[in-house]
């Protein structure tokens, strides 16, 4: 995403202001007041905003490549740490949050065995990743079966646990989310 610009930034926030799929990420990665949350490519910071209601705007962070949308997701959401970066190189500490999620960005990402290790590592002991994609028939701007099975399987690679799928019809569209657990012990 780091290809849009000012206007196009401002186009996709414009219609994409408050859809539902960002209600159903958040809702998906059980936050917990306090706890530390981090959202992968968090565009304009719709989710974000629904994140810092219940983290506390101290207590999220995000990344996200395109320069224009972290200003837009600062603005939105004060108190929040919003960087420049892609999903493969989250500068944050290893093992700093209970909870990551990412919402329609995982197919943009350039290399995804490399952010899907990236962000399992920045999660801590007992922590939470949701992966949200809008579910297609072939490959294009969402995820197929066939790469679900394909993140699952590296997931587990990694050593999450827990790994499954929960999928919600929003709208017209069918939202499909692979949720794992980092291990609470080595």
């Amino acid at each position: 995403m780091s290809s849009f610009g000012a206007v196009g930034a401002r186009l996709y926030a414009w219609f994409n202001r408050h859809p539902e799929s960002n209600r159903v990420v958040v809702g998906l990665a059980e936050l917990r007041a306090g706890e530390p949350v981090l959202e992968v490519g968090c565009g304009p910071g719709v989710a974000l905003e629904l994140a810092a209601a219940v983290a506390g705007a101290e207590h999220v962070a995000a990344v996200e490549p395109s320069e224009t949308f972290v200003a837009m997701a600062r603005k939105r959401v004060p108190g929040a740490d919003v960087r420049v970066a892609g999903a493969e190189d989250v500068p944050f500490a290893d093992g700093s949050f209970a909870a990551i999620y990412t919402l329609a960005s995982m197919h943009h990402w350039h290399d995804r065995d490399a952010g899907l290790a990236t962000l399992c590592a920045k999660l801590r002991p007992g922590g939470r990743l949701v992966l949200a994609e809008r579910l297609l028939d072939r490959p294009g701007h969402g995820i197929t079966q066939a790469q679900i099975g394909e993140v699952a399987g590296r997931l587990t690679g990694l050593g999450q646990v827990d790994v499954h799928t929960e999928q919600r019809d929003v709208g017209r569209k069918t939202l499909v989310a692979v949720i794992s657990e980092r291990p609470r012990t080595a």
